[in-house]
């Protein structure tokens, strides 16, 4: 599990200004864990790498620290920017001279990014194959539970592989999503059927106290994100599922995506307002903004047109014209 307080061993001349910025970070509500700090780390290794002689950062610094990070997409690019960017603004705010502040660019994908949506042809080959093999070893009961969430539930990776025992609350039926993506907890109400089963693989674990990870491996301890992938991925493969437009793989976020566009065509069919449900679907997810679920909503509405535009090319000419007879 990582460690929110850890602080990595910085050595460079900005050493205590990396530190400092990491607890400034944490102390204004950031998690600031291992998926950022890495970007300090290697910040770090940087300014050792050109050797600087004195606490300057400016315009030279910032082309080599481009070159430095060998990036291999524009949108990592722009992210080792913007932390760099970020760490010279707070540098300026504790009155630092002689640095500058490069200019951030949009690090948010371009709407060209089309997610995959399983169709229910594989999403019932997928849960065919998980309930056939349930009972291979433990690893796998415990991988089939968490994909029931993360189809049904529509969850984050992490959001599921972290939950602990004390997160599920059985007599009410939900589980409690804690200080997720954005810093937000919310409750996320189980059906009937998915919470007899996540209720029944709770009473085939022992759990030393309320703690404790709710999914675990073959050693009881908590499962690893290296073995869920794994067994996704051999599920992937042995549901014939093709791979993805892009040429890649599927992934298990894939079926949040899923999730989503799914729940607002249930509401739509349910005669609800779209609009209003992405809002109360926004909410749902956890997302920062109604912008966000704005984007499956837009996929929805094109499918919408897909379809009537199908519909339209075969009943092009099924009807002869109307013919008007006079006496």
């Amino acid at each position: 599990m990582e460690n929110s307080n850890y602080i990595p061993p910085f050595t460079s001349i900005f050493k205590e200004e990396l530190k400092n910025y990491l607890l400034y970070k944490r102390s204004c509500g950031y998690k600031y864990g291992q998926s950022r700090y890495h970007y300090l780390i290697k910040m770090d290794k940087f300014f050792n790498s050109i050797k600087l002689k004195q606490k300057e950062i400016n315009q030279e610094t910032i082309e080599m620290w481009q070159k430095y990070c060998k990036a291999k997409s524009k949108l990592m690019l722009c992210s080792y920017l913007a932390e760099i960017s970020k760490f010279c603004e707070y540098l300026n705010i504790i009155e630092y001279e002689n640095i500058i502040c490069p200019e951030r660019h949009n690090t948010k994908y371009q709407s060209n990014f089309i997610p995959y949506i399983y169709n229910s042809d594989e999403i019932r080959k997928m849960f065919s194959k998980l309930k056939n093999n349930i009972n291979i070893d433990k690893d796998y009961y415990t991988f089939y539970i968490m994909m029931c969430l993360y189809y049904c539930c529509g969850l984050r990776f992490s959001e599921v592989h972290r939950l602990k025992y004390y997160n599920y609350n059985s007599t009410e039926k939900y589980i409690i999503i804690e200080n997720s993506k954005n810093n937000v907890t919310r409750e996320i109400p189980l059906s009937e059927t998915l919470n007899v089963e996540f209720m029944k693989y709770i009473d085939s674990n022992i759990y030393n106290n309320k703690s404790d990870f709710i999914f675990t491996g073959i050693n009881n301890k908590h499962i690893s994100i290296t073995k869920v992938r794994k067994l996704f991925h051999q599920l992937l493969k042995e549901s014939e599922i093709p791979i993805r437009y892009d040429g890649k793989s599927q992934r298990i976020h894939d079926l949040r995506h899923t999730f989503a566009v799914n729940s607002l065509k249930q509401m739509e069919e349910k005669g609800f307002d779209l609009y209003t449900s992405a809002s109360v679907l926004s909410v749902y997810l956890g997302h920062k903004s109604i912008t966000e679920t704005e984007y499956y909503l837009r996929l929805v509405q094109e499918e919408a047109e897909k379809c009537q535009e199908k519909v339209k090319n075969y009943t092009n000419g099924l009807y002869e014209s109307k013919v008007i007879y006079s006496d």
